[in-house]
């Protein structure tokens, strides 16, 4: 709860004035019943009764007057004057405590979504989407209402309940006495139940967060769902989920519902104890009919207050359930700025892999690997899946740091630069590619949104993505849908090269980016690209020779390591893993084009 109260106090003054608020106006709530019940002895005496039965009444002694009518008019002034008060004061709460808790709200969203975005890869392997959505809204709802709950009724039910407490202990000791022991006790159990109930609410929201994940996934994959007829399965799938998420909150709600209506049976519990020992003190004259009204009042003064607080004790039980699930979170980005990052205004692009180690869950991806890369060399790196190739080139970008060696770039370890400089002057192009719901100009300007018209022309040209231009229905300015739905794997491949492209990056990463679009596409838009790739540091990685074969160089990896680097020409007349890679793809070109023979 620390972190949450700490995003609470920067509106100190609005905690402030809630307090204040709730104070006064808990006063005021407090003393009306005994003005009622000093009207009741007005009207049926006529007259004032001892200081012994209204200790407190010098408050308004100094309006003088010794009739009875007289009296009750003043009384009802009074009463009148504290109701006035008392809905000006929780008014004001009311503001003040709207304030602390949307204020709040805003800044811990704000700061949740920017750290999201500041965490590493590797913390969305573990978490699903859904499940983040669900802990970004519905946990923090859980929060919110705590924060609207706690400020609005804490301060005045305190307040107020204090200020009864004495009021009753002016007119009976004893009595108040007997009344605040049961209450206690009812307290007491209440505060025991309650903290069995964290665990479970924190569970109730896990499954929530299970049932929020399977929505995302199944509208994110209604293609795949509808392409493999899916739909019953999914559907049951739902239906599974959505009973366990019933089943967890009507547990929880059992136990929960009795709880919170504790107090309220308590304080009918007070109130037969006020009638029976009341009613035999009023008889026995030791008080006041207006004094056993003042109890009685009281006590439904009381039994409101205390279910008030019982109610904000659940929120906070609630509440604390929630933040289990969020403060993860707010863990501290593992791969961030340095304390003395240095800025990399414009880099060359020359890249140097110092033994370079990488190891995940375990399991070691690149082994001591060593590689020198000259700004303007355009290197491409082949091998088997798994080998180790991507892993690599996201080292460029810290999408993860190396466990042991350096990355450098312009011989500055990347891990002394500014992230926003580093990535700034690397573009990568991806295998799959994500495109946001929204035009397809706003998707290839992503890579740097005021591009001009002509520069974003001109890399709409030579991704080839101009071929597509035709068959869309508003060009430049057709919606691609969720995840680019509307688009083939191929238009899409092609966007992606736009937007890295309209960055003008010093380092250019084509990561089997040319693997959805046909042959000739792809010899078309690597001619276009060749150009491009000649003034930057570029790295390919593909899966097809034809890609790669015109390289500088070629490197080779296999299990973490690098086990040949050369030229398309040199690497054959060695025989090793390359030269039967170029093998069995020209084996395979052979057999497909004997099929489109027989097939014409």
């Amino acid at each position: 709860m620390r972190w949450l109260w700490s995003y609470v106090m920067r509106y100190r003054g609005a905690v402030i004035g809630s307090l204040v608020s709730g104070f006064i106006g808990g006063i005021t709530a407090a003393l009306e019943p005994y003005v009622i019940g000093m009207i009741v002895d007005h009207v049926r005496y006529g007259f004032t009764p001892s200081t012994e039965a209204y200790p407190i009444s010098v408050f308004y002694d100094f309006i003088r007057t010794r009739s009875a009518p007289g009296m009750i008019l003043r009384d009802i002034a009074m009463l009148i004057g504290f109701g006035i008060i008392t809905v000006i004061a929780f008014t004001y709460q009311r503001n003040f405590s709207g304030t602390v808790a949307y204020s709040a709200l805003y800044d811990i969203r704000r700061d949740l979504f920017d750290n999201l975005l500041r965490l590493q890869q590797s913390f969305y392997h573990h978490h699903a989407a859904g499940d983040l959505i669900s802990r970004m809204h519905s946990d923090l709802d859980t929060a919110w209402r705590l924060l609207v709950m706690g400020f609005t009724r804490f301060g005045s039910a305190f307040f107020t309940l204090i200020a009864t407490f004495v009021l009753l202990g002016s007119i009976n000791i004893m009595l108040t006495l007997i009344v605040f022991l049961v209450l206690s006790v009812s307290t007491f159990f209440q505060i025991r139940a309650g903290r069995s109930l964290v665990k479970v609410y924190e569970q109730v929201q896990e499954q929530a967060g299970t049932l929020s994940a399977l929505v995302q996934d199944s509208f994110s994959g209604i293609q795949t769902i509808k392409t493999f007829g899916r739909e019953s399965g999914v559907n049951r799938r739902y239906a599974e989920e959505n009973a366990e998420y019933r089943r967890r909150w009507l547990f929880f709600k059992r136990r929960n519902e009795p709880i919170g209506m504790l107090p309220n049976m308590i304080s009918q519990l007070a109130a037969g104890i006020v009638v029976l020992f009341g009613g035999v003190l009023t008889l026995n004259g030791q008080l006041t009919l207006g004094n056993f009204t003042q109890f009685l009042l009281y006590l439904g003064m009381i039994s409101s207050v205390l279910l008030h607080l019982g109610t904000i004790y659940q929120r906070y039980q609630q509440t604390r359930g929630a933040l289990v699930r969020i403060t993860p979170l707010l863990q501290p980005a593992a791969i961030a700025d340095a304390p003395d990052a240095q800025p990399l205004p414009a880099a060359r692009g020359d890249i140097t892999f110092d033994h370079v180690t990488v190891e995940l869950d375990g399991t070691r991806i690149l082994d001591d690997l060593s590689l020198h890369i000259p700004a303007g060399q355009v290197v491409a790196l082949v091998g088997a899946t798994g080998s180790g190739k991507t892993l690599l080139v996201s080292l460029l970008s810290r999408v993860l740091d190396p466990t042991a060696g350096r990355v450098l770039i312009d011989g500055h370890d990347v891990r002394s630069l500014r992230l926003a400089d580093l990535r700034q002057q690397i573009a990568y192009v991806p295998q799959s590619t994500f495109l946001f719901s929204q035009t397809l100009a706003e998707n290839v300007k992503m890579g740097k949104p005021d591009i001009g018209a002509e520069a974003l022309e001109q890399a709409v040209v030579i991704s080839r993505l101009s071929n597509d231009l035709p068959q869309l229905p508003n060009g430049m300015e057709t919606l691609v849908g969720e995840k680019g739905v509307m688009l083939s794997g191929g238009q899409k491949q092609r966007v992606a090269i736009a937007r890295a492209l309209v960055r003008d990056p010093a380092i250019l990463v084509l990561d089997d980016a040319l693997s959805s679009v046909d042959t000739q596409t792809a010899a078309d838009i690597l001619g276009e690209l060749r150009h491009v790739l000649r003034t930057r540091t570029s790295l390919i990685i593909a899966h097809r020779i034809a890609t790669v074969k015109d390289a500088d160089r070629i490197i080779v990896i296999a299990e973490g390591r690098i086990i040949a680097d050369g030229t398309h020409e040199s690497l054959i007349a060695e025989h090793g893993l390359y030269a039967r890679m170029v093998e069995r793809e020209l084996k395979e070109d052979a057999h497909k084009e004997g099929e489109h023979v027989r097939e014409a």
